[in-house]
Order: C-alpha cells, then sequence, then structure tokens
C-alpha cells in the first residue's frame, strides 16, 4: 500500500499542471492558485479576517488539488477565529485535522483549534488531547508539543482538573503539573507549588525539561532571604548574541553606579544568557542573595521570564525590554524602555492631532519589526476612527519598490485598466499604430502620462533609514509629492504641472529613521525625506539640559556618542538609586511602593520620568524631522514644523 501511495505521489509530482483561464489569459493552474491565494492573504495582513475567511473559502472551492490548499484551510481557520466566528472556525480545524492527518500545519491546528474550544466553553478540551498521545513513536513529540501550546493558554481551573484526572504515567502530566506549580507560585501560594514540584520530579526521576522547570519553581518556593537594602541585582546578557548590548547598558549604568562596588549602593552582577530560564534563574539567585531591586534584562524573551520569577519572589525590578505587556505581570513589575506600540500609537495620534490626517498609507517590511509596527500603528488609528486607505508590504531584502508604490496609487497595469478614459486612449493606440516599437512606446507614454490616485494624506514606513531612502524616490517617481513644507519645490511643482492645487503626503517613520543614512547627501536621495516625521526614543543631539548632561558625561568616559540603550538603562539605574537613598527603604515592598509613589519626575538622560499607574515609564519621546538634509528635534505641543493636511472637502477631486 505504502508503495502504491509513494508511486501516485510521484506521479502527481510529474504531472504537467493544467491551465487556468483566467479574464481571457490561460494560467497554469499552481500560479493562477498562488495569485488567488495571496489575495486572502493580503486581507489577513490587513486585519480583514472576515473578508479574508472569505476569500480563502472561495480559494479552496476553487482549487482543491493546489499545493497551498492545506495552508489556506488552516489560514481560513485563523481568519474565523480573528473574525469572531469560533464555531466556523473549529470547523475548518477540525476538517484539516481529520482529511491531512500528516500536514505540516497539523500541530499549529491543534493547537489553534483547543484554544477555540476553550472560548466556546467545552472546558474539556484539554482531555481529548492527553488521550490521543500515543505511548511512543515521532507522532507522540508531534502530539506533546500541540498539548503544551494549547496549555500554555488554558485557564488555572481546568488545568488544575486536568492535572487531578489524569494517570501520572501519562507524558501529559509532568507538562500539565509544571503549568499548575507555575501558577500557584504566581499565585503567592509558594507550599503547594513546592509539593507539586516535588511530585513532578518523583515522577520524572529528576530528568527532562519538566523536572528542570519543577526544581526551578522549588527554588522560587523558598522563602525569602535577609534583604540587604543597599545591594541591587542587575541581570543582563553577559554572553551569547545579545553580549553586545549588555556592554552598551553596562556603560550608561556606570556612570550614576559604581561598578567595583566602592559606593553607597552594591551591585552584584548575573548573566541572563539571552536566555528565558537562564534570565529567571539569576533573577532568584539575585534574590535569594538578598538584593532588594533588580535592573534588567534587556531581550523580548527573557524579559517577560525574569519579571514573572521577580513577581512570583516579590523583588522589584525595573526592565530594560521591550516585549509588550510586560507590567501586567504584577505590581512589582515596572519598565523604563518605550515600547513598539507605545511608538507607533504616538506617531499616529500626532498625525491625526497636528497634522488633521484622517487617511492614512501603510507601507511595510514582511519582517518581525516590521509587522509589530504596522499592527500596533493600525489599532491605533482603529481606535480613533481614522482609516487606512491604502496598504502594502514587501519582501524584507527587496530593493526595489516601484510596483509597490505604484499598487498604493493606482497605477499598475490592472489598475489603470480600469480606468475608463486610459481604456479608450490605449485602445486607439492598439488600433492605429502599426509599428510595434512605435506603439510600445506610445502605451508607455500614455500609462507615465496617467495621475496617481492619492487618497491618504500621510504614509507610515517602519523600517530602517537604509530602506527608507530607496523607498522614497521610488514615491516620487510615481508623482506623489512628500515634500510639503518645501515651499520652493511646491511652487516650481504647480507650474510644472499647471495644478495650484496640490496634495501632498506626509511621510511618518519610526526611531530607526534617526540615522545618518537617511540624510546622506553622497547617496543623492536626501531631498526625497525632506519634510519627514518621526520620533525617537533618545536623540544625543537633543537641547534638554538634562540630556545634554549625559551626553557630555558619557563622551568623556568614553570617547563617542551614546545610544538609547545606555541612555535607558542610566536612567534605570538612576531612578533606583534615588528612590534608595531618598526613601531608604528596609524591605522590598517599600521600594516598590517609592518607585511607584514617585511625585517629581526624574530629570533623565532620555526625558523627564515618573511611573504611571502601570508602572511604565511615563517619559515624552524625542520629536524629529528632515529640514534641509539635517534631523531636526521639534516641540510636539507646539505649532508643527509641516504644514497640515488640507481638509477632505478642498482635495482635488480626481
Amino acid at each position: 500500500m505504502r508503495h502504491l501511495l509513494a508511486a501516485l505521489l510521484l506521479l502527481a509530482a510529474c504531472a504537467p499542471a493544467r491551465p487556468v483561464t483566467i479574464e481571457g489569459r490561460t494560467v497554469p493552474y499552481e500560479e493562477a492558485a498562488q495569485q488567488d491565494f495571496r489575495r486572502g492573504q493580503a486581507l489577513y495582513d490587513q486585519g480583514n479576517y472576515a473578508a479574508a475567511a472569505a476569500a480563502l473559502g472561495g480559494f479552496l472551492s476553487r482549487y482543491p488539488e493546489s499545493k497551498l490548499a492545506e495552508e489556506a484551510l488552516f489560514r481560513r481557520g485563523q481568519a474565523l477565529v480573528r473574525a469572531g466566528q469560533l464555531e466556523q472556525a473549529e470547523a475548518a480545524l477540525q476538517q484539516l485535522l481529520e482529511k491531512h492527518p500528516t500536514s505540516p500545519f497539523k500541530s499549529a491546528a491543534a493547537a489553534e483549534l483547543g484554544n477555540v474550544q476553550a472560548k466556546l466553553g467545552k472546558q474539556q478540551a484539554l482531555r481529548p488531547m492527553v488521550d490521543q498521545i500515543p505511548p511512543e513513536g515521532p507522532e507522540r513529540e508531534v502530539q506533546l508539543r500541540a498539548f503544551t501550546d494549547v496549555l500554555e493558554s488554558a485557564p488555572a481551573a481546568e488545568v488544575a482538573r486536568l492535572v487531578a484526572e489524569t494517570d501520572k504515567r501519562s507524558p501529559a502530566w509532568p507538562l500539565a503539573a509544571l503549568k499548575l506549580a507555575r501558577i500557584q507560585l504566581h499565585a503567592g501560594d509558594r507550599t503547594h507549588a513546592a509539593e507539586l514540584a516535588s511530585e513532578i520530579l518523583s515522577v520524572t526521576d529528576g530528568v527532562g525539561p519538566s523536572a528542570d522547570g519543577a526544581r526551578a519553581v522549588q527554588r522560587a518556593a523558598q522563602p525569602p532571604a535577609n534583604v540587604k537594602p543597599n545591594l541591587l541585582g542587575i541581570v543582563l546578557p553577559l554572553s551569547g548574541d545579545l553580549k553586545g548590548f549588555a556592554d552598551q547598558a553596562l556603560n550608561g549604568i556606570a556612570l550614576t553606579l559604581d561598578l567595583q562596588n566602592r559606593g553607597s549602593l552594591l551591585v552584584e552582577i548575573k548573566d541572563s544568557k539571552g536566555e528565558p530560564d537562564a534570565a529567571a534563574d539569576a533573577v532568584a539567585e539575585l534574590a535569594q542573595a538578598g538584593a532588594i531591586a533588580i535592573l534588567g534584562p534587556l531581550g523580548l524573551a527573557e524579559g517577560p521570564a525574569a519579571a514573572a520569577r521577580a513577581q512570583q519572589l516579590g523583588i522589584p525590578l525595573v526592565s530594560l525590554s521591550r516585549a509588550e505587556g510586560l507590567t501586567a505581570l504584577g505590581d512589582y513589575v515596572f519598565r523604563d524602555m518605550p515600547t513598539s506600540s507605545a511608538q507607533a500609537r504616538a506617531v499616529a495620534e500626532y498625525a491625526q492631532r497636528k497634522l488633521n490626517v484622517k487617511g492614512f498609507g501603510i507601507l511595510h517590511p514582511d519582517s518581525p519589526y516590521g509587522d509589530e509596527m504596522s499592527r500596533y500603528f493600525w489599532d491605533a488609528l482603529d481606535a480613533t476612527g481614522a482609516e487606512v486607505r491604502a496598504y502594502e508590504h514587501y519582501p524584507r531584502e527587496t530593493t526595489t519598490f516601484k510596483p509597490f508604490i505604484q499598487s498604493m496609487v493606482g497605477r499598475t497595469v490592472k489598475d489603470l485598466e480600469e480606468r475608463q478614459q486610459y481604456a479608450e486612449e490605449l485602445k486607439k493606440i492598439l488600433e492605429q499604430i502599426k509599428d510595434p516599437y512605435k506603439r510600445r512606446k506610445a502605451a508607455q507614454q500614455l500609462r507615465n502620462a496617467q495621475a496617481p490616485i492619492v487618497d491618504f494624506d500621510a504614509l507610515f514606513i517602519p523600517d530602517s533609514a537604509r530602506t527608507v531612502r530607496l523607498v522614497a524616490p521610488a514615491i516620487a517617481a510615481e508623482d506623489v509629492i512628500t515634500t510639503g513644507c518645501d515651499t520652493k519645490e511646491l511652487e516650481v511643482v504647480k507650474k510644472t504641472t499647471k495644478n495650484e492645487q496640490l496634495r501632498t503626503v506626509q511621510l511618518l517613520g519610526t526611531s530607526l529613521w534617526d540615522s545618518p543614512d537617511l540624510i546622506d547627501e553622497r547617496s543623492g536621495v536626501a531631498r526625497y525625506v525632506q519634510c519627514s516625521i518621526f520620533v525617537d526614543v533618545f536623540f544625543p543631539n537633543s537641547e534638554r539640559a538634562a540630556t545634554r548632561k549625559f551626553v557630555d558625561d558619557y563622551g568623556s568616559a568614553y570617547h563617542r556618542a551614546p545610544g538609547f540603550l545606555e541612555a535607558h538603562a542610566f536612567d534605570a539605574a538612576a531612578l533606583i538609586k534615588k528612590a534608595v537613598s531618598e526613601r531608604r527603604p528596609q524591605t522590598r515592598e517599600a521600594l516598590r511602593d517609592a518607585l511607584a509613589g514617585m511625585q517629581k519626575p526624574f530629570e533623565g538622560a532620555a526625558g523627564d520620568t515618573v511611573f504611571g499607574k502601570d508602572r511604565e515609564a511615563q517619559k515624552p519621546f524625542f520629536w524629529l524631522w528632515v529640514n534641509r538634509g539635517t534631523i531636526v528635534e521639534f516641540d510636539p505641543e507646539g505649532p508643527p514644523p509641516v504644514p497640515p493636511a488640507m481638509p477632505l472637502a478642498a482635495a482635488p477631486a480626481k
């Protein structure tokens, strides 16, 4: 049977792709399927989940034999979940698991299905997964991974019931028991957490990941050591991929704390290795050593692990990680590092409040940062009723942006063919000009003469300065005007186009734009980013007195300019030092209350800082714009450095 199946698969792989006719054109089956699939995926990327589910459903009916069918079924299930259509999502995911048992999306679909069933109130969603785990074989590990994924978001009551009802000989029991022990530890029930950890070690003979986790729970459940009010713990990735960032942070910290322990506030530094478990263990070791508080770590992965352990142990932690939702882990967790969501929200709010922008475009790379920033920016617009009227994303390593810009402004061949006047003119050219060369040239001139359709007033591009240098000229090449603050340039364009009411587009960026690469005149493209606006979390050329002093002190010590990491690490250390020296807390609770109850902002290197109710550092961003080849700081509360968008009623007709 296996040989027959293999032969059939081989024949299918070698069989020629049957053609499909689309709008009068003959296209290979798989190529047509890919185009159709991408449309559904694009709707999903835009956050239009209901439309994405419908589009992917249509794809499955049109191309059931496509190589992308399994992925389309899984993505449709995801889209239905996010559209709130849970029953339909459950059916789609079950269909994938039943009809495609060897699918590479099986584990992810099982995890998604478990979450859906939990949301639907099917409290025994974990039980069927436990019963399906085979005693041995490769499928056992696949099922265990899927079970672990679902277990991660399962309600505490369901986990407790599963631990009580599952045979301890089941490979699922140690995983569920470890999850419950961590829940108990987080809730402050150290006694029961330690007891359950001992059971896990007994069942596993002390071997394996569950046993390692149980030992960590035991360490965290130990009674707190005698607190040393003058000892600060520091957790940083002293080894591993993030070591360079740790060195930068230590340089900033050393400007306010004596790392040789010759000052009144002593320090003990532990290596997080850039790994979640190592970071959590470092926190536990420092807590056991008597540290009154902990500063760090840095990474997105290690930040939540360290914060969760600090909350479990009841020791204040001031994190430098950008991981979203960090301070929600508990009232001992503070942070002095702006998040991506805060940065995206600030840009969206400023553009609406000060620049009168109601319609936006988003152009981002297919990268974790680009996806993240675009999602947060779009969420901020949705919250205020603003619109995203143009959206495109491009491959991470691309250097050609013309097709993406053309798509945003309606200048692709397909877009132009939908314009009646263009279609009529093109028809005349094809009928009247017989010479192939002249016909192509005339058609190209006609395409170039078509004005872009720009129905957005600002374009958000969350990418690096080096990429923006390539994007900006591509935007200008499509006759989109982005230099709204340059009156001389606008006058030239008005005379050239004989149009007195020009619609300009404001370029908006993130902290990645703050680089000499953006305005490097040697590249010849600096003029295309003229008038751009973006934010940063630190600007060494700022005129703020505290920032200037920090930059001067850092330059004297290290003979170079500091970056944002040095500045925020300095501020975090100085905040703790200030609380210890002024309030002289003798307990960790007292220091936590001192940090949370700050009344007067600390004048830090990266801005005047005070912790909000959510224990996030409340400090302003540095607002920057490009003026004649120079990055200049401006006051976001004052008049904007660029003209606001014209009212929609006054916009020129298309």
